[in-house]
Formats: structure tokens, C-alpha cells, sequence
């Protein structure tokens, strides 16, 4: 049985970290937030989650129970800078632009669920992070030019960390596979890879031997075409210069 289909039929639980990134997603107050963690980590019920809040919606549950799980993860992305090297005043730009009439509670909760997901790069066993990312991604002023110049300073102190790589598609590339869309590969150490898929609100996840192959041969098409790890971090610290 794959693995989404565990999912879907309740039979995988949501481990604590799992758990503490969910409840920041949904603001879960303090003294609830430790009540529900300690039912987690008591194993007294392993699918709390699906009782307690009958809201909670099936791309957040998966895509954070995925990247824990995950050995590997390797994002391309278009017209953002990668979800997991976002800085939290990026992530709330790209919400007020994206969705003008957003409320203040509404920002809050979508920055802190990034920041949630992103603590998985910093734990013991923490996966490798493989991005891709197109050079106009870099170059569009989101939130102005102070917040991108401490975007980009954040990638360039990323980068440094040993699971952590990133190419950036030079703008001169022209057409490419790339273009039909961003998208995640997840790769886990016994189970298939799965292709995350996300747009305008909606997602998917693609685990057919097919999805996986074609998504992986363009991953690759990028990867060789892409700007080497050093002059990509090269390129950024330019753009960054340029937002000084």
C-alpha cells in the first residue's frame, strides 16, 4: 500500500514536531497547544489530529507529515524563492500582493506555517534540500528592496549548510522544460518519491512510476543547465548588491 494511501486511510500518525507545526499553523493557544502535544507523545491516540480539528485541511497534514519523512527534497520554483529559505517578512509580502484583501490574523497564520515547516532543516537526521530556482525570482523587488536584500542574505547564509544546495536558471537559458510549472520532489529512504504539485490554492500530490520519471528527467534537464552551487551563490550576492 503507498504511502498516500496509508494517509487516507488513517493508518500513519502525525509525530509531535509533526503536531507543534500544525497547532502554530493554526494558532492553537498555549496552554491547548501542551495539552494536545502531551496526548501526541503519550501515543494515547495516534490520529488526535483527525478528531480535534475536522478542519484541518489535507495539504497541510501531508505536505508536513512528507518533508519530515523525506531524505531528500528538490524544489523548482518559477517566481518565488524556495518556501523553505523564505524569511518571514518575505512570506507576508508575498501574501499581501498575492491576496490583497488578506486579513492580519490570515498573515500571521501563513507566515508562521512557513516558519513551522522550515524547522525540519535544522533537527538531527535533517534532510537534504536541493533548490532550483529562476534568476527572475531573485531580481523581483517582493515587499521592496530591503526585505529582498535580506532575502537574498538569507540564501547566501543558507547555502552554507551542508545539506543544503542551491542553482539558480540564468534568465539568458530562454524556453525550457521548467516552464510548465514548479514543483517538489520527495524522496524517502523506503519508500517511492512523490511529485508535490502546487498552484493558485490547489495541490496535488503524483506518485504514478510515470509523474515521477518525467518530473525527475526535468529536474535533471534544470540541474545540468542551471548555474553551478558557487557561481549561483555568486549571482545572488549581485542582486543583493543591487538591493543594498
Amino acid at each position: 500500500m503507498s504511502k498516500l494511501s496509508r494517509i487516507e486511510n488513517g493508518q500513519r500518525g502525525l509525530r509531535a514536531d509533526d503536531v507543534a507545526a500544525l497547532l502554530g499553523l493554526y494558532r492553537v493557544p498555549v496552554q491547548r497547544r501542551d495539552e494536545l502535544l502531551a496526548l501526541v507523545r503519550s501515543g494515547s491516540d495516534p490520529n488526535w489530529w483527525q478528531v480535534q480539528n475536522g478542519r484541518l485541511p489535507a495539504m497541510w497534514s501531508d505536505v508536513i507529515r512528507f518533508e519530515k519523512e523525506a531524505v531528500a527534497i528538490r524544489n523548482y520554483e518559477t517566481m518565488f524563492i524556495p518556501g523553505l529559505l523564505q524569511t518571514a517578512e518575505y512570506v507576508g509580502a508575498i501574501g499581501r500582493g498575492t491576496q490583497p484583501d488578506i486579513g492580519v490574523e490570515e498573515l500571521d497564520t501563513l507566515v508562521s506555517a512557513r516558519l513551522g515547516r522550515q524547522a525540519l532543516l535544522s533537527r538531527a537526521g535533517a534532510p537534504e534540500l536541493e533548490v532550483l530556482v529562476e534568476q527572475v525570482a531573485l531580481e523581483r523587488p517582493v515587499g521592496g528592496p530591503d526585505i529582498m536584500h535580506r532575502q537574498l542574505r538569507h540564501l547566501m547564509d543558507s547555502a552554507e549548510r551542508d545539506n543544503i544546495t542551491i542553482r539558480v536558471l540564468p534568465t539568458a537559458l530562454g524556453a525550457h522544460p521548467g516552464m510548465e510549472g514548479p514543483f517538489v520532489l520527495l524522496e524517502f529512504a523506503d519508500e517511492p518519491t512523490l511529485v508535490y504539485l502546487e498552484h493558485r490554492g490547489n495541490s496535488a500530490f503524483l506518485e504514478t512510476a510515470e509523474h515521477v520519471a518525467s518530473t525527475t528527467l526535468t529536474l535533471e534537464w534544470l540541474r545540468d543547465r542551471a548555474l553551478s552551487p558557487e557561481d549561483s551563490i555568486e549571482l545572488v550576492a549581485a542582486v543583493a548588491r543591487n538591493f543594498a
